[in-house]
């Protein structure tokens, strides 16, 4: 097996240099092969003489424009030169039977989001992850949960890029990986839904329904010929007793739906409004509670979400 291995021509901080070492090291010590873009500078040069050093085989790609400037490694087990930036990726992915970022920069940043996404158009299967050092990518896979959570990003694909901490994390999640298919022909099957958000001192109010172990938001599936707006003012009727008046978009949430398959997923278009009186159940709920951020194991998984965003911001939420 070869990992291709996508990081900084830049030295970084020392941590990094010793972190990509011992993580180089370790995948030679594995029998693992790697691939990487070539250099002798920066990290990956650290990278190449790490596994070089530890008996490993190094295979390099670097496009001829480069070896040109005198920065290509000499000493790898083997160095292939092409053409352009293209081909050195295309070559790369070729050689390697999964990918994996280290800290570096914006080149590094093109070459696993090009990778990653050749995943989601189906053209390869191959698994994906970051090296996580010192929470380098931290902020990085906080953006990729805002895109997901706001629509652009399908659950799957965030789902199925790994984050790992070493050699060892990056092996177990190969060994474990399951490619998520592409995003044009394989979407599962989806549900949609609207609900109310309705914080009242930094808690959440929630619902639960007859028969059901978790909570939601109040609201429910649009009927026909309803928008979304109508059918959250009927369902909080049904459920609360309330009128809703003021409604107003907030944010949309993607997430498993609970209780069902485990391959089917709820969007749910969750709305401000203002409400006069006090919420009591009605209808088929049993049970209402005000949750507190931290109250994750009794949510329902999209509500496990919008308590992570009360977190982080309690006076957005205030209505």
């Amino acid at each position: 097996m070869r990992v291709a291995v996508f990081t900084g021509s830049a030295d970084g901080p020392q941590q990094h240099r010793i972190a990509a070492a011992g993580f180089a090291r370790a995948l030679a010590e594995a029998g693992v092969g790697l691939v990487y873009g070539g250099a002798r500078v920066g990290l990956m040069g650290v990278v190449a003489d790490a596994a070089l050093a530890a008996g490993g085989e190094v295979i390099g790609v670097m496009p001829q424009a480069l070896v040109d400037r005198e920065i290509a490694h000499l000493g790898l087990t083997r160095l292939d030169v092409v053409g352009s930036m293209h081909e050195r990726k295309a070559r790369m992915a070729e050689l390697a039977s999964a990918f994996v970022a280290l800290p570096g920069g914006a080149g590094t940043l093109e070459e696993l989001f090009e990778a990653w996404t050749w995943g989601q158009l189906d053209l390869h299967d191959k698994p994906t992850a970051l090296l996580d050092v010192d929470g380098f990518y931290g902020p990085l896979v906080e953006q990729l949960r805002v895109m997901t959570t706001t629509g652009y990003l399908d659950r799957r694909y965030i789902d199925a890029l790994g984050v790992v901490q070493d050699a060892a994390g990056l092996l177990e999640f190969i060994d474990g990986y399951r490619h998520p298919g592409s995003k044009w022909v394989d979407a599962q099957p989806a549900l949609t839904s609207v609900g109310w958000v309705h914080v009242r001192d930094g808690r959440l109010l929630a619902v639960r329904s007859r028969g059901m172990d978790r909570f939601y938001l109040p609201g429910g599936k649009p009927e026909p010929g309803e928008c979304n707006e109508q059918a959250l003012v009927r369902e909080v009727r049904e459920e609360l007793g309330l009128d809703l008046s003021q409604v107003r978009p907030a944010f949309t949430v993607r997430a498993p739906a609970h209780g069902l398959a485990c391959d089917t997923d709820l969007t749910m278009h969750c709305f401000f409004a203002v409400a006069v009186g006090e919420p009591c159940a009605a209808g088929e709920v049993e049970e209402l509670v005000w949750l507190d951020p931290k109250d994750q194991s009794q949510a329902a998984p999209a509500v496990r979400i919008v308590l992570d965003q009360i977190a982080k911001s309690v006076q957005l939420f205030m209505s």
